[in-house]
Protein backbone atom coordinates (compact mmCIF):
# COMPACT_ATOMS: atom_id res chain seq x y z
CA UNK A 1 0.00 0.00 0.00
CA UNK A 2 2.21 2.99 -0.97
CA UNK A 3 -0.36 5.22 -2.17
CA UNK A 4 -1.26 7.91 0.63
CA UNK A 5 -4.80 7.66 -0.12
CA UNK A 6 -4.87 3.82 0.18
CA UNK A 7 -2.85 3.86 3.34
CA UNK A 8 -5.59 6.40 4.92
CA UNK A 9 -8.57 4.57 4.19
CA UNK A 10 -7.08 1.22 5.61
CA UNK A 11 -5.87 2.43 8.67
CA UNK A 12 -8.98 4.78 8.58
CA UNK A 13 -11.15 1.17 8.82
CA UNK A 14 -8.61 -0.27 11.50
CA UNK A 15 -8.56 2.97 13.64
CA UNK A 16 -12.53 2.77 13.02
CA UNK A 17 -13.10 -0.79 14.20
CA UNK A 18 -10.35 -0.56 17.31
CA UNK A 19 -11.76 2.24 18.85
CA UNK A 20 -15.76 0.48 18.68
CA UNK A 21 -13.82 -2.64 19.95
CA UNK A 22 -12.13 -1.18 22.72
CA UNK A 23 -14.80 1.86 23.80
CA UNK A 24 -17.83 -0.14 22.67
CA UNK A 25 -20.46 -1.61 24.81
CA UNK A 26 -23.26 -3.15 23.94
CA UNK A 27 -24.99 -0.51 22.40
CA UNK A 28 -24.92 -0.69 18.64
CA UNK A 29 -25.34 3.04 18.77
CA UNK A 30 -21.80 3.20 19.53
CA UNK A 31 -20.72 3.66 15.41
CA UNK A 32 -22.60 6.66 15.61
CA UNK A 33 -21.11 7.96 18.58
CA UNK A 34 -17.70 8.95 17.63
CA UNK A 35 -16.60 10.36 14.64
CA UNK A 36 -13.30 9.99 13.28
CA UNK A 37 -11.33 11.35 9.90
CA UNK A 38 -7.48 10.36 9.19
CA UNK A 39 -5.92 12.41 7.34
CA UNK A 40 -1.55 12.12 5.96
CA UNK A 41 -1.26 14.70 9.38
CA UNK A 42 -3.82 14.50 11.46
CA UNK A 43 -6.32 12.67 13.37
CA UNK A 44 -9.80 14.13 14.26
CA UNK A 45 -12.57 12.31 16.55
CA UNK A 46 -15.01 14.15 17.63
CA UNK A 47 -18.38 13.22 19.51
CA UNK A 48 -22.43 12.94 17.72
CA UNK A 49 -24.23 14.18 20.75
CA UNK A 50 -25.80 13.77 23.46
CA UNK A 51 -23.48 11.07 24.04
CA UNK A 52 -22.39 8.45 26.83
CA UNK A 53 -18.62 9.89 26.25
CA UNK A 54 -16.87 13.20 27.48
CA UNK A 55 -14.59 15.05 25.33
CA UNK A 56 -11.85 15.41 28.29
CA UNK A 57 -8.31 14.41 29.08
CA UNK A 58 -9.21 10.94 30.13
CA UNK A 59 -10.94 10.37 26.72
CA UNK A 60 -7.96 11.44 25.27
CA UNK A 61 -5.62 9.58 27.01
CA UNK A 62 -7.45 5.99 25.90
CA UNK A 63 -8.01 7.08 22.73
CA UNK A 64 -3.89 8.30 22.14
CA UNK A 65 -2.92 4.40 23.63
CA UNK A 66 -5.13 2.77 20.95
CA UNK A 67 -4.24 5.19 17.94
CA UNK A 68 -0.09 4.87 19.02
CA UNK A 69 -0.51 1.65 18.46
CA UNK A 70 -2.86 1.04 15.64
CA UNK A 71 -1.46 3.37 13.31
CA UNK A 72 2.28 2.81 14.18
CA UNK A 73 4.49 2.07 11.70
CA UNK A 74 2.29 3.74 8.90
CA UNK A 75 2.06 6.89 11.23
CA UNK A 76 3.81 8.28 14.50
CA UNK A 77 1.52 9.89 16.71
CA UNK A 78 2.71 12.90 18.10
CA UNK A 79 2.56 13.25 21.94
CA UNK A 80 1.30 16.93 23.01
CA UNK A 81 0.22 17.17 26.70
CA UNK A 82 -3.07 18.67 27.74
CA UNK A 83 -6.17 18.37 25.65
CA UNK A 84 -6.31 19.63 22.08
CA UNK A 85 -9.68 20.71 20.70
CA UNK A 86 -10.42 22.18 17.53
CA UNK A 87 -13.80 23.72 16.44
CA UNK A 88 -15.78 21.91 13.32
CA UNK A 89 -17.32 25.08 12.32
CA UNK A 90 -19.42 23.74 9.21
CA UNK A 91 -20.65 21.07 10.89
CA UNK A 92 -24.00 21.06 13.29
CA UNK A 93 -23.67 21.81 16.91
CA UNK A 94 -24.09 18.02 17.72
CA UNK A 95 -20.46 16.96 16.42
CA UNK A 96 -18.75 20.75 16.28
CA UNK A 97 -15.69 20.20 18.12
CA UNK A 98 -13.10 17.30 17.79
CA UNK A 99 -10.08 16.34 19.24
CA UNK A 100 -6.92 16.76 17.28
CA UNK A 101 -3.67 14.30 16.98
CA UNK A 102 -0.95 15.61 15.16
CA UNK A 103 0.60 12.83 13.12
CA UNK A 104 3.74 12.17 11.38
CA UNK A 105 3.26 10.02 8.25
CA UNK A 106 5.81 7.01 8.41
CA UNK A 107 8.36 6.46 11.24
CA UNK A 108 10.79 9.10 12.11
CA UNK A 109 14.34 8.02 10.28
CA UNK A 110 17.62 8.36 11.88
CA UNK A 111 19.99 10.89 9.60
CA UNK A 112 22.84 8.85 8.41
CA UNK A 113 25.64 10.77 6.86
CA UNK A 114 29.25 8.98 5.91
CA UNK A 115 31.37 11.40 7.83
CA UNK A 116 30.93 14.56 10.59
CA UNK A 117 32.31 16.71 7.94
CA UNK A 118 29.12 16.33 6.44
CA UNK A 119 26.78 18.96 7.28
CA UNK A 120 23.06 19.11 7.75
CA UNK A 121 22.10 22.90 7.62
CA UNK A 122 19.19 23.97 5.27
CA UNK A 123 16.96 26.78 4.18
CA UNK A 124 13.41 26.12 5.56
CA UNK A 125 11.78 28.73 4.04
CA UNK A 126 13.42 32.90 5.28
CA UNK A 127 15.53 30.95 8.41
CA UNK A 128 18.31 28.26 8.86
CA UNK A 129 17.34 24.46 9.84
CA UNK A 130 20.09 22.16 11.05
CA UNK A 131 18.44 18.42 10.72
CA UNK A 132 18.59 16.16 13.35
CA UNK A 133 16.38 13.15 11.89
CA UNK A 134 16.00 12.85 8.40
CA UNK A 135 12.82 14.83 8.35
CA UNK A 136 13.03 16.52 11.34
CA UNK A 137 14.46 19.94 12.05
CA UNK A 138 16.31 22.72 14.44
CA UNK A 139 15.58 26.18 14.03
CA UNK A 140 17.20 28.42 16.19
CA UNK A 141 16.36 31.13 15.51
CA UNK A 142 12.25 30.07 16.51
CA UNK A 143 13.83 27.62 19.34
CA UNK A 144 17.59 29.43 20.48
CA UNK A 145 18.54 26.95 23.47
CA UNK A 146 18.92 23.03 23.54
CA UNK A 147 19.10 20.62 26.54
CA UNK A 148 20.25 16.50 26.03
CA UNK A 149 19.61 14.39 28.77
CA UNK A 150 21.64 11.83 28.56
CA UNK A 151 23.32 8.29 30.70
CA UNK A 152 26.71 7.56 30.06
CA UNK A 153 27.44 6.05 26.91
CA UNK A 154 23.79 6.92 25.55
CA UNK A 155 25.27 8.15 22.18
CA UNK A 156 25.78 12.24 23.42
CA UNK A 157 29.13 13.01 22.67
CA UNK A 158 28.66 12.09 19.17
CA UNK A 159 25.75 13.92 19.02
CA UNK A 160 27.31 16.73 20.69
CA UNK A 161 30.29 17.07 18.46
CA UNK A 162 27.54 16.55 15.14
CA UNK A 163 25.74 19.33 16.44
CA UNK A 164 28.44 21.59 16.93
CA UNK A 165 29.74 21.04 13.17
CA UNK A 166 26.26 22.46 12.10
CA UNK A 167 25.74 25.36 14.30
CA UNK A 168 29.44 26.13 13.11
CA UNK A 169 28.27 26.26 9.80
CA UNK A 170 25.01 27.47 10.22
CA UNK A 171 26.93 30.69 12.25
CA UNK A 172 28.27 31.14 8.71
CA UNK A 173 25.69 30.68 6.54
CA UNK A 174 23.85 32.74 8.72
CA UNK A 175 26.65 35.67 7.71
CA UNK A 176 26.56 35.16 4.37
CA UNK A 177 22.85 35.88 3.99
CA UNK A 178 23.16 39.11 5.97
CA UNK A 179 23.96 38.56 9.65
CA UNK A 180 26.15 41.14 11.13
CA UNK A 181 29.31 39.94 11.53
CA UNK A 182 31.09 41.34 14.51
CA UNK A 183 34.14 39.02 14.17
CA UNK A 184 32.95 37.00 17.69
CA UNK A 185 33.92 33.46 17.59
CA UNK A 186 30.68 31.36 16.58
CA UNK A 187 31.76 28.15 18.62
CA UNK A 188 32.43 27.76 22.73
CA UNK A 189 32.96 24.54 24.33
CA UNK A 190 32.65 24.45 27.69
CA UNK A 191 33.81 20.50 28.75
CA UNK A 192 34.62 19.36 32.02
CA UNK A 193 35.71 15.25 31.28
CA UNK A 194 38.59 17.10 28.63
CA UNK A 195 36.68 14.20 26.18
CA UNK A 196 39.84 13.99 23.30
CA UNK A 197 36.75 13.69 20.34
CA UNK A 198 34.71 16.89 21.72
CA UNK A 199 38.04 18.89 21.51
CA UNK A 200 39.84 17.30 18.77
CA UNK A 201 36.06 18.66 16.71
CA UNK A 202 36.15 22.08 18.49
CA UNK A 203 39.67 22.65 18.05
CA UNK A 204 39.29 22.00 13.97
CA UNK A 205 36.80 24.26 13.85
CA UNK A 206 38.76 27.18 15.68
CA UNK A 207 36.19 27.30 18.28
CA UNK A 208 37.18 28.21 22.29
CA UNK A 209 37.68 25.01 24.11
CA UNK A 210 37.59 25.24 28.13
CA UNK A 211 38.65 22.50 30.10
CA UNK A 212 39.70 21.91 33.25
CA UNK A 213 43.74 22.02 34.70
CA UNK A 214 43.69 19.01 36.71
CA UNK A 215 46.77 19.92 38.46
CA UNK A 216 44.69 23.36 39.93
CA UNK A 217 41.98 23.19 42.41
CA UNK A 218 38.48 22.34 40.88
CA UNK A 219 37.38 25.65 42.06
CA UNK A 220 39.69 26.95 39.15
CA UNK A 221 37.64 24.98 36.67
CA UNK A 222 34.84 26.79 37.29
CA UNK A 223 36.40 30.35 37.49
CA UNK A 224 37.80 29.97 33.64
CA UNK A 225 33.84 28.88 33.11
CA UNK A 226 32.82 31.82 34.83
CA UNK A 227 35.30 33.93 32.94
CA UNK A 228 34.22 32.58 29.70
CA UNK A 229 30.18 33.25 29.93
CA UNK A 230 31.05 36.60 31.47
CA UNK A 231 32.77 37.16 27.80
CA UNK A 232 29.70 35.95 25.92
CA UNK A 233 27.82 38.28 28.17
CA UNK A 234 30.13 41.03 27.50
CA UNK A 235 29.17 40.47 23.78
CA UNK A 236 25.30 40.38 24.45
CA UNK A 237 26.11 43.86 25.75
CA UNK A 238 27.51 45.26 22.98
CA UNK A 239 25.46 43.77 20.38
CA UNK A 240 22.81 45.68 22.60
CA UNK A 241 24.30 48.89 22.56
CA UNK A 242 24.52 48.12 18.61
CA UNK A 243 20.59 47.43 18.08
CA UNK A 244 19.94 50.77 19.87
CA UNK A 245 21.11 52.29 16.33
CA UNK A 246 20.03 49.47 14.49
CA UNK A 247 16.69 47.88 15.90
CA UNK A 248 16.30 45.37 13.36
CA UNK A 249 20.26 43.67 13.47
CA UNK A 250 20.67 40.64 13.51
CA UNK A 251 24.10 39.12 14.36
CA UNK A 252 26.25 36.37 13.42
CA UNK A 253 25.02 33.42 15.92
CA UNK A 254 27.18 32.10 18.41
CA UNK A 255 26.76 28.92 20.30
CA UNK A 256 27.67 28.00 23.58
CA UNK A 257 27.81 24.31 24.07
CA UNK A 258 27.86 23.09 28.12
CA UNK A 259 28.77 19.51 28.34
CA UNK A 260 28.50 17.24 31.94
CA UNK A 261 26.15 20.17 32.83
CA UNK A 262 25.39 19.33 36.20
CA UNK A 263 29.26 18.57 37.09
CA UNK A 264 30.29 22.22 36.81
CA UNK A 265 28.12 23.47 40.08
CA UNK A 266 29.82 21.05 41.99
CA UNK A 267 33.48 21.93 41.44
CA UNK A 268 32.97 25.52 43.26
CA UNK A 269 31.83 27.13 46.59
CA UNK A 270 28.83 28.72 47.43
CA UNK A 271 30.30 31.66 45.38
CA UNK A 272 30.67 30.87 42.57
CA UNK A 273 28.23 28.36 42.49
CA UNK A 274 26.14 31.83 42.42
CA UNK A 275 27.67 33.07 40.01
CA UNK A 276 27.69 30.70 37.79
CA UNK A 277 23.70 30.23 37.73
CA UNK A 278 23.06 34.04 37.41
CA UNK A 279 25.30 33.81 34.30
CA UNK A 280 23.55 31.26 32.56
CA UNK A 281 20.08 32.77 33.69
CA UNK A 282 21.23 36.03 31.49
CA UNK A 283 22.15 34.05 28.86
CA UNK A 284 19.24 31.61 29.19
CA UNK A 285 16.93 34.54 29.32
CA UNK A 286 18.05 37.12 27.25
CA UNK A 287 20.58 35.28 24.94
CA UNK A 288 18.00 34.86 22.10
CA UNK A 289 17.51 38.40 21.42
CA UNK A 290 20.76 38.71 20.22
CA UNK A 291 21.52 35.18 18.55
CA UNK A 292 23.45 33.55 21.31
CA UNK A 293 22.65 29.71 21.74
CA UNK A 294 23.22 27.23 24.76
CA UNK A 295 23.03 24.23 24.13
CA UNK A 296 23.25 22.31 27.35
CA UNK A 297 24.12 17.96 27.60
CA UNK A 298 23.85 16.70 31.23
CA UNK A 299 23.12 13.35 33.19
CA UNK A 300 20.87 15.01 35.36
CA UNK A 301 18.65 18.82 35.34
CA UNK A 302 18.05 18.60 38.51
CA UNK A 303 17.75 22.61 39.20
CA UNK A 304 18.37 24.12 42.26
CA UNK A 305 21.38 24.11 44.65
CA UNK A 306 22.17 20.54 43.78
CA UNK A 307 21.49 20.91 40.26
CA UNK A 308 23.15 22.50 37.03
CA UNK A 309 21.07 24.99 37.14
CA UNK A 310 18.26 27.41 38.46
CA UNK A 311 14.49 26.16 37.58
CA UNK A 312 14.10 28.93 35.76
CA UNK A 313 16.49 28.78 33.21
CA UNK A 314 15.36 25.31 32.39
CA UNK A 315 12.38 26.78 31.04
CA UNK A 316 14.06 28.23 28.36
CA UNK A 317 15.41 25.16 26.57
CA UNK A 318 13.11 25.01 23.41
CA UNK A 319 14.79 21.94 22.01
CA UNK A 320 14.66 18.82 24.69
CA UNK A 321 16.32 15.65 24.05
CA UNK A 322 16.21 12.93 26.33
CA UNK A 323 18.80 9.72 24.74
CA UNK A 324 16.94 6.52 26.55
CA UNK A 325 16.27 3.03 25.26
CA UNK A 326 13.78 3.01 27.89
CA UNK A 327 11.47 6.41 29.07
CA UNK A 328 10.01 6.35 32.44
CA UNK A 329 9.02 8.94 35.00
CA UNK A 330 12.27 8.85 36.59
CA UNK A 331 14.65 9.80 33.47
CA UNK A 332 11.92 12.35 32.44
CA UNK A 333 10.96 14.02 35.57
CA UNK A 334 13.45 17.73 35.01
CA UNK A 335 12.73 18.04 31.15
CA UNK A 336 9.56 16.30 30.46
CA UNK A 337 7.50 16.24 33.29
CA UNK A 338 4.52 16.80 31.76
CA UNK A 339 4.41 13.33 30.62
CA UNK A 340 3.32 11.02 33.36
CA UNK A 341 3.11 7.20 33.59
CA UNK A 342 0.43 7.05 30.78
CA UNK A 343 1.31 8.97 28.16
CA UNK A 344 4.83 7.38 28.35
CA UNK A 345 3.19 4.51 27.58
CA UNK A 346 1.71 5.57 24.54
CA UNK A 347 5.39 6.17 23.30
CA UNK A 348 6.86 4.25 21.21
CA UNK A 349 10.60 3.96 21.19
CA UNK A 350 11.36 1.89 17.69
CA UNK A 351 14.82 0.71 16.84
CA UNK A 352 16.79 0.90 13.84
CA UNK A 353 19.43 -1.16 12.62
CA UNK A 354 21.60 0.63 14.54
CA UNK A 355 19.65 -0.59 17.84
CA UNK A 356 18.88 1.55 20.57
CA UNK A 357 22.04 3.67 20.79
CA UNK A 358 21.20 7.97 20.09
CA UNK A 359 17.68 6.63 21.04
CA UNK A 360 14.76 8.37 23.34
CA UNK A 361 12.43 11.30 22.42
CA UNK A 362 12.61 15.11 21.54
CA UNK A 363 10.34 17.95 21.09
CA UNK A 364 11.86 21.24 19.10
CA UNK A 365 9.65 24.13 20.83
CA UNK A 366 6.16 23.19 18.90
CA UNK A 367 4.65 21.28 21.90
CA UNK A 368 5.03 17.58 20.32
CA UNK A 369 6.95 14.65 21.77
CA UNK A 370 7.88 12.64 19.10
CA UNK A 371 10.36 9.43 19.17
CA UNK A 372 14.51 10.37 18.20
CA UNK A 373 17.13 8.50 16.76
CA UNK A 374 20.64 10.67 16.65
CA UNK A 375 22.44 10.60 13.80
CA UNK A 376 24.48 7.86 12.89
CA UNK A 377 28.11 8.66 11.32
CA UNK A 378 29.61 5.89 9.48
CA UNK A 379 33.13 6.84 10.12
CA UNK A 380 32.25 6.12 13.86
CA UNK A 381 31.07 2.88 13.06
Amino acid sequence: MDNVDDVIDAYSRLIRSAIDAQLGDTDNTFNNTVGIQLTKNKLLVWLNEPSTLILNIDLKNKLEQIISSVLYPAFVVKHKPGLTLIPRLEQPPESARALAFDLHFGIYERLRISSLKDTNVFSNGAKLAIALMDDYYWIPSLSPHVAIQSTTRGGKTTFLRYLAINCHSYAMLSVKNGALDDESNPLVIIDPKLDSDLRTTTLELDGIYIYPDFTKSENSFIDSVCLQLKSVIDLMQRRALRKKKQPNAKFKDVFVFIDEGISIPAMGNTNTKTIHFRLLDRLLLMGASFQIHIVMASQSFLAGTNGALSSQARLEFGVKVLLASRINTENAQFLFKELDKDAINNLILDEDNYGTLGVGIITNGDGNIVPFKAPFVGELR
